[in-house]
């Protein structure tokens, strides 16, 4: 209650200072009748600050400087407490500041942190599902590849032992054709024997991707079939420059176009026809023939190695060559399937992926007859 009454005193003494100064100093007289003790630093200063301006109001400058004096000497370390106050107010409110971005930071880190460890998670189980998926696929074409190893050599081994078994009991004029037949059951398995290293060791060779002259590679693939003598004729459309191997796409083609080849001789006006059209993410080159064709049903199985259809049957071959060309193709990232006819012909739809220049290599169509 004493406190309240000096604030009153000398907030009456503030409010009189401007109109009456006499009066504003007899209030702080007043005040000092009230003090009991020492009283509070803002108190006493503030009481020093008005009685310093009403004495300069009334005109004594010297009790005026002198009450400002000890204003200032209770002032200034009151100042310096209140200042130091304000600076450890304002490091706590850093330091509280601090604490809670401290937090927030590691908030964050920890839920990035349980994020990515989820994405991780789920990023490994879908590579082991699809390790395990490829690693069944590649434990059925072992499986597959076994059978078709034991199926091709089978033949001409029986006929190999049951020819030899028979040489020393056959009459001489029957002794050179058995002969024959075992020399021609031995070339059959070194053929087979070569296809099958041929086809195991294609994938240890890593492909050489650069920019690849599509029309370059078709007429060196030609070239490499086509012999004197031979009727079959090739159409060669527009071809762009794709991105792949270039020894790899030739045996693709080179492949193609032997198929080609061979299932047309028979035909009347054999023809051969290679053309291009673009597809989203890259190109499709077709490869088109007018010969023997095949049941559209067994599309999905030409690709298998030494899948030969019932209807090729009177073809020399192992069955290889389509089998390759799906594992290059694939190896580039593109895709392959066919369409057919019996018939009627074949087409071969190679997709591969564009190269740095998509213009065609050649500007117009060109006959190349064989």
């Amino acid at each position: 209650m004493r406190h309240a009454t000096l604030h009153a005193l000398l907030n009456l003494a503030e409010l009189e200072l401007p109109h009456d100064p006499q009066l504003s100093l007899h209030y702080t007289q007043l005040y000092d009748q009230q003090v009991n003790g020492l009283p509070p630093e803002r108190l006493q200063v503030r009481a020093l600050r008005l009685r310093s301006q009403a004495h300069a109001a009334l005109g004594d400058y010297q009790t005026a400087y002198e009450l400002g004096e000890q204003y200032h000497v209770i002032q200034e370390p009151l100042n310096r407490r209140q200042e130091q106050q304000r600076i450890e107010v304002a490091l706590a409110e850093l330091e509280h500041e601090h604490t809670q971005a401290l937090a927030r930071i590691q908030r964050d880190a920890l839920r990035d942190a349980r994020a990515e460890v989820a994405e991780l998670h789920a990023h490994l189980e879908t590579r082991v599902a699809q390790r395990t998926h490829e690693l069944q696929t590649a434990n059925e074409e072992l499986r597959a590849f076994a059978r078709s190893v034991s199926h091709y050599l089978r033949t001409p081994m029986q006929l190999i032992l049951g020819h030899a078994t028979m040489l020393g009991l056959l009459p001489p004029e029957q002794q050179a054709r058995s002969t024959d037949v075992i020399v021609e059951s031995t070339e059959r398995m070194a053929e087979v024997l070569d296809g099958l290293l041929a086809y195991a060791t294609r994938d240890a060779v890593p492909l050489e991707v650069a920019d690849v002259n599509l029309t370059d590679t078709v007429q060196s693939a030609w070239d490499d079939q086509v012999s004197a003598g031979t009727s079959v004729s090739l159409e060669v459309g527009t071809l762009p420059t794709v991105r792949g191997d270039s020894a790899a796409l030739r045996v693709v083609f080179g492949n193609l176009l032997h198929n080609a080849v061979k299932f047309t001789g028979a035909q009347h006006c054999p023809q051969v026809q290679v053309m291009a059209r673009p597809v989203p993410g890259g190109t499709e080159i077709e490869v088109r023939d007018n010969g023997v064709g095949f049941d559209p049903r067994d599309s999905t199985r030409l690709f298998g190695a030494f899948t030969r259809l019932p209807t090729v049957t009177r073809f020399e071959g192992l069955g290889l060559g389509l089998a390759d060309v799906w594992r290059i193709v694939i190896a580039h990232g593109g895709h392959v399937r066919a369409e057919g006819r019996p018939g009627v012909g074949a087409s071969f739809f190679v997709t591969l992926p564009l190269g740095g220049e998509a213009s065609a290599s050649s500007p117009e169509s060109a006959q190349t007859p064989a």
